[in-house]
């Protein structure tokens, strides 16, 4: 065995020192929270300790990891600001050190006597990497950009809120992982989404972001839970409105292999079975009038709805179309008008129009409407001008274009006049379908509700966002050349070959043209020849380590949509008790807190819906009903279990169409087990 130096000897035992003081720290900390979690435990009804900042919960930043071998500050943020989570080797952090050596100088004497053999060193140094892995291994959540942007620390004017939708696509991740066929990769990066123990997400209809905000000191328990709190676009209020739409996220996971064996892809199938208006009612002026029920059946020409061609509101801002919303788009489409003063609700019969721009370069530095062409179904042109823009031309980009100063000289058309136009022309629940329509849009500088991007539902790339040009896709499934003049682009031309591209997908299936549903359908059907177990095998190999069975809780009987999804439900879990939804419909908010406390830690998912009247909003009664709200929060977040996902929120109020979401990670450290010469 190699003798060390004096020198050598003397670094070992100030590792050793070290170690035993980081060690130590960890310890104060752990015993600091008992004090508070301990109490909490035991108190079961009691009003909630004040004192407290944490409880033990992940609060979700978007701060990123700074390195391979560090923890995300959203993992270890839930104390008190300790970097309880640091390296061993403390002598690469220098924050560590200074806490390291408050703690030395707090236990000066210990500190020189400390003697730790070299057994007791290897073990201490094994227990601390075991419980930084284990924080490693945490699941937690890190805002993007756009997440950030919809925070409630944001100013009203310059927050951007997410969509219903967005929540929604969290939560299916938490149930499904790596195989949800939707993902928040828009604004938050989930990550260890694998290790979650379970997922309890709270719907309290009747509260809004204007609730939450003008009465944001009666939930400052709710507060300390939840670093998180986001703006969120909630669905037209009626009764049901937000569970109908979370309902999807465990009904999709029951019905996954029978949504497979029917159209090819879980993918797919959430494209016929999705309701893309359902926010778009909400952010456009369209008006609640009843739809005919003849009005939604098959168009004679189509294998499928049509409807679901459309873009939501998420796929429209994530596309740049311009939309009416708050914050930074608010700005820019400012000057925008809509192509109807109000829309009637879009059906499976309303009309379809293409529609495309030419544009011309000003001294603004951007491009401006100068041509403008729109043809209907039957492939008729209805509408076509050019335009003089409002600022003087610089560059007529004429191989694209097709535009001349010459063309140019005459015209007097303003933009204005083509507004009254058009607006004159569309009917109020006219289907707009184009390529890259959002430039078109933003060139005509108005905003429409219902729209068809070929470049979104058709893809031969196999890469979602790799678009292929109109004129690739033209000859692939038209067989015709387009874009080939000398004179430039043909806006009839683009127009009626857009229109005749969406009218051949409507007439085969959701997935014609999208190489991406085709490639996963492929898969699929390999899988299946090869061994008729090997898809359920697939889909749920994640989900075999725990139970994924879901309960739905609600205060008055479920809406009549969520009631129908269940019984489809039933039909496609047979008698797998893994995959089954359970209901639970009581009599009472307080009933329903109780059963989700009760039976959250049995199921994958748990999903609540509690009720809020206007009669409990009132002033005389709305401080005591806010009370209540905070209580339920706490009461249902001291149940979850580990790692599990506490989501909650707030929507559906007549006098705002925006709610609040707030999530948040419950976990605990493992504890340093290693008995230390100078702890209490």
């Amino acid at each position: 065995m190699k003798t060390l130096t004096p020198k050598q000897k003397e670094r070992n035992e100030r590792k050793k020192k070290k170690l035993a003081a980081l060690a130590n720290l960890v310890k104060l900390n752990d015993k600091d929270r008992q004090v508070v979690v301990m109490p909490e435990s035991k108190a079961e009804g009691k009003e909630l300790s004040t004192k407290a900042d944490d409880y033990g919960f992940t609060k979700v930043n978007n701060k990123k990891k700074t390195g391979k071998n560090k923890v995300a500050n959203s993992v270890h943020a839930y104390t008190h600001g300790e970097p309880i989570t640091k390296k061993p080797k403390v002598t690469e952090d220098t924050a560590c050190i200074s806490q390291i050596s408050d703690v030395c100088g707090a236990h000066g004497d210990s500190m020189k006597q400390i003697k730790l053999s070299e057994k007791e060193y290897k073990e201490l140094k094994k227990e601390l990497r075991e419980r930084k892995r284990q924080l490693e291994n945490m699941p937690a959540v890190r805002l993007k950009d756009s997440g950030e942007k919809a925070l409630l620390s944001v100013e009203d004017e310059e927050r951007t809120p997410l969509f219903l939708t967005d929540i929604q696509h969290l939560a299916m991740l938490a149930l499904l992982g790596k195989h949800s066929p939707c993902t928040p990769e828009r604004w938050c990066c989930f990550e260890k989404s694998k290790q979650l123990s379970h997922t309890v997400v709270l719907t309290l209809e009747g509260l809004s972001l204007y609730h939450y905000l003008s009465n944001e000191n009666k939930f400052e328990e709710t507060k300390k839970v939840f670093e998180t709190r986001l703006e969120v676009i909630m669905p037209p209020c009626k009764e049901g409105s937000i569970i109908e739409e979370l309902a999807q996220v465990p009904l999709t996971c029951v019905q996954a292999e029978q949504l497979i064996e029917k159209h090819g892809s879980l993918e797919a199938a959430l494209e016929l079975n999705k309701d893309p208006t359902l926010l778009i009612k909400n952010i456009f002026p369209v008006a609640n009038a009843p739809v005919e029920i003849t009005a939604n059946d098959l168009h004679p020409n189509d294998k499928f709805p049509r409807t679901k061609l459309l873009l939501s509101a998420l796929q429209m801002v994530d596309e740049g179309y311009p939309m009416p919303l708050r914050g930074e788009l608010s700005k820019h489409f400012s000057s925008y008008v809509f192509t109807k003063p109000q829309y009637t609700p879009v059906t499976n019969r309303s009309p379809l129009f293409g529609v495309d721009c030419e544009m011309c370069r000003t001294v603004k530095g951007y491009n401006e409407l100068t041509r403008i062409s729109i043809v209907n179904e039957n492939l008729e042109t209805v509408y076509e001008t050019l335009v003089r823009p409002n600022n003087k031309i610089i560059d007529y980009l004429t191989p694209y274009s097709g535009i001349t100063p010459e063309i140019m000289k005459s015209v007097t058309k303003t933009l204005k006049e083509v507004h009254k136009e058009v607006q004159e022309l569309l009917p109020a629940d006219a289907i707009l379908v184009g390529q890259s329509l959002n430039c078109d849009l933003n060139a005509m500088r108005m905003m429409h509700p219902y729209v068809i991007d070929t470049s979104v539902c058709f893809n031969i790339s196999g890469v979602r966002r790799r678009k292929s040009k109109l004129q690739k896709l033209a000859l692939t499934f038209l067989k015709e050349t387009i874009q080939e003049h000398d004179g430039g682009h043909d806006s009839v031309e683009d127009s009626i070959s857009s229109l005749k591209l969406v009218k051949m997908k409507l007439a085969n299936s959701v997935e014609f043209g999208d190489e991406v549903l085709t490639q996963k359908k492929r898969v699929h059907d390999i899988i299946r020849a090869a061994s008729g177990d090997a898809v359920k095998n697939n889909l749920f190999a994640h989900a075999n380590v725990r139970d994924k069975r879901t309960a739905i809780i609600t205060a008055k009987s479920l809406p009549k949509a969520v009631q129908e999804l269940l019984k489809q439900a039933d039909k496609a879990q047979g008698n797998n008790p893994n995959k089954s939804v359970i209901m639970f419909e009581l009599e009472s908010n307080k009933e329903a807190v109780r059963k989700t406390r009760e039976i959250c830690l049995e199921n994958a998912l748990t999903l609540t819906n509690l009720y809020v009247t206007a009669d409990q909003l009132l002033p005389t009664s709305m401080d005591d009903t806010l009370e209540h709200v905070n209580k339920w929060i706490s009461k249902i977040y001291k149940s979850i279990g580990n790692n599990g996902l506490f989501l909650v929120l707030m929507g559906c109020a007549p006098e705002c169409s925006s709610g609040v979401a707030m999530f948040s990670i419950k976990r605990n450290a493992a504890e340093v087990s290693t008995q230390l010469p100078f702890m209490d």
